[in-house]
């Protein structure tokens, strides 16, 4: 009996390190995949796009839309 609740025991045992390890191991191939540097540039692209240069285009087609509707 006390063979048998010791073995189920490491059983357990052998279980939750197996899951510790592998948690470990996805959480620091997660992190790697994280770099700041790719976070910044992503940012940077991101203000980018809301500069008053990148929506040029998209004001100048409104002011042509509104001209011809003033006009028709």
């Amino acid at each position: 009996m006390i063979f048998a609740a010791s073995t189920i025991a490491v059983f357990f045992a052998a279980i939750s390190i197996t899951a510790g390890v592998s948690l470990a191991l996805v959480l620091l191939t997660q992190e790697r995949k994280n770099n700041s540097t790719e976070g910044m540039a992503a940012f940077h692209r991101h203000l980018s796009a809301l500069s008053d240069e990148s929506r040029e285009h998209l004001r100048s087609q409104l002011r042509d839309v509104k001209q011809r509707q003033t006009r028709g």
